[in-house]
């Protein structure tokens, strides 16, 4: 086995604006496995790793199956790999991205590590670890008053807004290997650049009746006036347009699997579930619905369930690349 750093000139989708990864290979008697990774990454923001499976026998068909997890004291997150590229899988190329938890900067220890679990022909399962490092990161806080309507929403117990979270949080737990929509880095949904909240803020609120209740805010927030075109921030499949309790009109992309957008507070959607959308097409106008205190968009990216920061998927991987870099 050997580790070394490598630089790279064109990596497709969303580690392509990483310059810098770590390329892990693990020699055996048929097969040789290279798993090219980014090594340290911020909570709330996502570690990516590529698998290239080399046979050293030209018969050899390769089945791959693998899945990772992200581990110290305990385990931090867990993903599948996938196929990123139509041909991918005859070149024996697969693909994962794991989300880290705001939390897990409370995990953080010398030796942390990417677990990766592998059968290949189904033959017993195997093993290898990337080590990793997770950078502390500190988010801000805020309180925020709730008059009475607003206090009611959160506070009340409702069975139609326990149902709708229970859906929600099913979708977003849904991983489907085939459904690969995004090769390139995300666009803000709006042009709109006031932010009236960041990712990742610890939260106060404050009820009417002067009872007060934590909670931390898990998307972007942009202070836009009501009917501003709101646009996807990548290509994918509308797998959510419809009004909700706490939420209001809310629309729901996925992009790869598990890899899902979310745009809460609309006052009118532009798309319906099913839809297929490019980066860019206009899927909502943007509002105050749901729990909000004035109008805005609530922008939030979840991988495997877990919140990560929006900007972070336009900042850090804005490459775009051309078709023959995708070939």
């Amino acid at each position: 086995m050997k580790i070394k750093k490598i630089v790279l000139t064109a990596f497709l989708i969303f580690t392509a604006g990483l310059l810098f990864a770590t390329e892990f290979t693990v020699k055996g008697d048929k097969y040789d496995i290279t798993a090219t990774y980014d090594d340290t990454s911020y909570p709330g923001e996502a570690f990516f790793v590529r698998l290239t499976i080399e046979s050293h026998k030209k018969n050899i068909k390769l089945n791959i199956k693998a899945n990772a997890k992200l581990s110290g004291k305990k385990t931090i997150a867990k993903a599948d790999f996938y196929y990123l590229q139509p041909d991918a899988k005859a070149k024996n190329v697969t693909e994962m991205l794991v989300g880290l938890p705001m939390w897990s900067w409370q995990a953080v220890e010398d030796n942390t590590k990417i677990t990766v679990t592998y059968s290949i022909n189904d033959e017993e399962e195997s093993s290898f670890e990337l080590p990793v490092t997770i950078a502390p990161k500190k988010y801000p806080h805020e309180r925020i008053e709730l008059d009475a309507k607003l206090s009611d929403l959160i506070g009340n117990p409702n069975p139609e807004k326990k149902e709708q979270s229970r859906v929600l949080n099913e979708q977003l737990a849904t991983v489907n290997p085939e459904d690969v929509y995004e090769y390139t880095g995300f666009i803000r949904p709006t042009t709109g650049t006031r932010i009236t909240s960041e990712f990742g803020q610890t939260r106060t609120f404050v009820y009417s009746n002067g009872k007060e209740a934590p909670s931390y805010h898990a998307g972007l927030d942009f202070g836009v006036p009501t009917g501003t075109e709101i646009v996807a921030c990548g290509a994918g499949k509308v797998v959510m347009a419809r009004w909700r309790i706490v939420t209001g009109y809310s629309v729901i992309i996925e992009h790869l699997p598990g890899f899902y957008s979310i745009y809460y507070h609309l006052s009118e959607l532009k798309c319906k579930e099913g839809d297929i959308v490019k980066k860019g097409d206009l899927v909502a106008l943007s509002g105050a619905t749901g729990l909000a205190t004035g109008p805005h968009l609530h922008w939030e990216v979840r991988m495997n369930s877990v919140c990560l920061e929006p900007d972070s998927f336009v900042k850090n991987y804005a490459y775009q690349p051309t078709e023959e870099s995708i070939k």
